[in-house]
């Protein structure tokens, strides 16, 4: 009961929050139902600005969330934000929620993976988004958010952008035959991101 109010408090927040930031994004690359891969870090302010099918193409969104009591909560304040969650990650549950983001495609909406979650290392590419691409042959969107905010003190360091910040959301698409999903998301992208998170060096909140 506990985690379900603090679930549904934490999803009015983001949304107030969220109706604050000056937001600029790059134009959705493709049409109809897709993989969105994202960094785990950036889940936050990704799921708060993509709530509406028009801004993803005219797919609804349908995030998987992992089975972990972390995941409990997030699966609940997503609910409570509108989205349907797939539940299942790679490392518990991954074999029934790869079979539930297929039906998802099938049906005309877009699962979201977090690809370097549910554990880590940050910016590293986990092999889930590609595997669903290559299965559901439909094209894997990514995105990448730039903004200053606050950072939690977790694995990912959660990206929380501050009140009325300028809010930049990158998109870039990649197809099965174009090689590998790693090398698109975790090459450049991959190490500004590290960057950014002051990995190896301490970090700054």
């Amino acid at each position: 009961m506990l985690r379900s109010i603090t679930a549904r408090l934490a999803a009015w927040a983001l949304r107030a929050l969220a109706l604050t930031w000056r937001v600029e994004r790059d134009r959705w690359p493709v049409h109809g139902a897709t993989v969105i891969a994202l960094w785990h870090s950036e889940l936050i302010p990704m799921v708060a600005l993509h709530r509406a099918p028009h801004s993803t193409g005219g797919a609804p969104l349908v995030p998987i969330a992992s089975l972990s009591t972390d995941g409990d909560l997030l699966a609940q304040a997503l609910s409570s934000l509108g989205y349907q969650v797939i539940r299942g990650s790679s490392s518990r549950g991954g074999v029934g929620a790869l079979r539930a983001a297929l039906g998802a495609l099938r049906e005309g909406s877009s699962p979201v993976l977090a690809v370097d979650g549910p554990r880590g290392p940050v910016g590293k590419v986990q092999p889930g988004a590609e595997v669903l691409a290559r299965r559901g042959e439909v094209p894997v969107v990514w995105g990448r958010i730039e903004s200053t905010g606050w950072r939690a003190r977790s694995w990912d360091r959660a990206l929380v952008p501050w009140p009325f910040a300028r809010v930049r959301v990158r998109y870039g698409a990649w197809r099965p035959g174009d090689g590998p999903l790693g090398e698109a998301m975790g090459g450049a992208l991959g190490e500004a991101l590290r960057e950014a998170l002051g990995e190896g060096d301490g970090g700054a909140s």
